[in-house]
């Protein structure tokens, strides 16, 4: 029956798919990076994932680069994965750029096989095209998963349940609490449609050597003739150099580009109406920017549109509430915890969601110059335990940018070494406390740091990390 503008679904019985002692809802680099963990330490896993395929934003969104200040934040299944994506030359080494950063950028179609072949040798299930709907509670404790397939919907048991699908949809669907936005706005960051181009006739030194100079005064001189109007591509093409810092050289045998330069501002990415219209906007603002990277920057003559992120990039929505919590402070000053199961030393990486052209992250004032300063040093901030425990619910875990933090804490640690980092640790405390009999909350923590240093000593990938320095033990583990 209708009752005002809701419609009361009738009571029908669903069909269980299939039973688990660990289900991982999400197959981006926290899911996959959980589902591996768990399924290493004996654990019977299923993965879940919405798409077709493995790899999360890295593949659906475009998030193709590599991001970080000091490398000490690569860790454990992380150097597997590079090293699997270096076989198949689909990585390119990781380098110090000019901002001082450490940046790469990696093939999408090889990071799908990567993730195939991790997950099937540690013997986890997988169903793809699959997509959460609800999750039922019992007396505190997540018993079971609906997801919507083509066959219609469907239940999943399971003893654990890790959230990794960047909604926190798990999470929510089980009356978790979560916070999203950024104290004014349900908006906390912009979303961009990345965009990748082919046919880039490029010299080996791309982008140092490119003319940047003469492209943004041709830019420049287009747009006061007013032969040129996109607000996205005129205000941010206005800094001099701007390619140089929004476009990435994907692996070298490809002629190809990706740009960050889109940014669709003012939309909550939780509400469906707003992001039907971002997603139509960014495919906008890219082709805007790719007609502006082929008519005024060297190289890209005869270059063209090749294609645009399946998915808008989303960089933050929800925030699940965890028994503890990575704080703005914690962020800012570096805290280190005994507990501590990750670790984050990446920028304070706040996209604005009200400007084309307002920098990302603060390199203006005193404090954030001092803090770009300890990055470069090798300073970074612990991840606790509890902050990827969800509160009231005693076996529902998270992983990757959805875990408990604050707001300028999460746009550190969303990136994809991090969510790796999380998502292991979501693993290896889903399967121990499994073992243990205990639910995660009631488990020593302290069995699960010692259990990652352990399995995190694995052979870095020396031969892309050239000589940048080597994450040290845990914080919790060093005595």
């Amino acid at each position: 029956m209708t009752q005002g503008r809701s419609v009361t679904r009738p009571a029908t019985d669903i069909p269980v798919l299939a039973e688990a002692d660990v289900l991982v809802c999400g197959g981006g680099p926290g899911g996959c990076s959980a589902a591996v963990a768990a399924a290493r330490h004996g654990a019977d896993v299923i993965l879940l994932e919405k798409d077709g395929y493995l790899g999360g934003a890295t593949v659906s969104q475009l998030v193709l680069v590599i991001l970080s200040t000091n490398g000490v934040d690569f860790q454990g299944i992380w150097h597997e994965y590079a090293r699997r994506l270096r076989v198949r030359d689909a990585i390119r080494p990781l380098e110090k750029s000019n901002s001082p950063q450490i940046r790469s950028a990696v093939d999408p179609e090889a990071v799908k096989y990567v993730w195939d072949d991790l997950l099937s040798e540690a013997g986890v299930r997988l169903l793809h095209h699959a997509h959460v709907s609800g999750c039922h509670v019992e007396d505190g404790v997540a018993t079971t998963v609906f997801v919507e397939t083509k066959a219609g919907t469907g239940a999943i048991r399971a003893r654990r349940i890790v959230d990794a699908t960047g909604d926190g949809v798990v999470c929510h669907h089980a009356g978790v609490p979560w916070e999203q936005g950024d104290g004014e706005h349900a908006y906390a960051m912009a979303c961009t449609k990345v965009f990748r181009m082919g046919g880039v006739e490029r010299p080996k030194q791309w982008p140092d050597d490119l003319a940047l100079e003469k492209a943004a005064e041709e830019l420049g001189a287009a747009i006061e003739r007013e032969e040129f109007d996109a607000p996205v591509v005129t205000e941010r093409g206005r800094w001099r150099g701007y390619a140089r810092s929004w476009c990435w050289a994907l692996p070298d045998r490809r002629p190809e580009l990706m740009s960050v330069l889109s940014r669709v501002l003012r939309t909550n990415p939780l509400d469906p109406w707003e992001l039907t219209e971002a997603e139509r906007e960014g495919r906008e603002q890219a082709r805007q920017g790719a007609e502006a990277y082929r008519r005024f920057m060297p190289g890209f003559e005869n270059a063209y549109l090749l294609d645009t992120s399946a998915h808008l990039g989303i960089r933050s929505s929800r925030r699940v509430c965890g028994i503890d919590a990575v704080t703005d402070d914690d962020a800012m000053g570096f805290t280190k915890r005994s507990d501590a199961i990750a670790r984050s030393s990446w920028n304070i990486d706040i996209w604005p969601a009200d400007s084309y052209s307002r920098a990302c992250v603060d390199k203006t004032s005193e404090e954030g110059e001092r803090r770009q300063q300890l990055l470069r040093e090798g300073e970074y901030f612990d991840i606790p335990y509890g902050a990827t425990i969800a509160r009231g619910v005693d076996n529902l875990l998270m992983a990757g940018r959805c875990i408990s933090a604050g707001h300028r804490a999460e746009s550190s640690l969303r990136i994809q070494q991090t969510c790796m980092s999380t998502g292991e640790a979501a693993g290896v405390t889903a399967a121990l406390s499994l073992k243990q009999g205990v639910v995660p909350r009631e488990l020593d923590s302290a069995l699960v740091t010692a259990q990652l240093v352990t399995d995190r000593d694995v052979e870095p990938a020396f031969e892309l990390l050239r000589g940048l320095p080597i994450a040290p033990p845990l914080s919790g583990a060093r005595g």
